[in-house]
């Protein structure tokens, strides 16, 4: 069992499943948020804590734009407003990720 399907094993059990690529794109759309996979860094996640401490995964990570402004998600200059906690709240859900080449995709 590679560590990526040991990892996708582990967020199954959690209740957490990876959502289509497209599915991912709709929702950040729908407040207002864009995927920027220009910004794509590959790499290994690893847990630090916890009883999965040690354990690693191949990982992506990606930016994540206002789509109206084109403005990094995270800059100092965007919203702070409903749609940006929103997103916030999508992102540490555990359920807010894709698999892509290469690994789990997480804006």
């Amino acid at each position: 069992m590679t560590s990526l399907d040991e990892e996708l094993e582990h967020r199954s059990r959690a209740g957490q499943h990876p959502l289509r690529l497209r599915d991912m794109k709709k929702a950040l759309l729908a407040i207002g948020y864009s995927l920027d996979r220009s910004q794509d860094c590959r790499g290994t996640a690893r847990w630090m804590t916890g009883d999965r401490a040690g354990k690693s995964y191949p990982c992506i990570t990606t930016g994540t734009r206002e789509a109206d402004t084109g403005l990094s998600a995270f800059n100092c200059a965007v919203r702070r407003d409903q749609n940006f906690a929103r997103l916030q709240e999508m992102r540490t859900s555990g359920n807010f990720f894709a698999i892509s080449k290469g690994g789990i995709l997480e804006p």
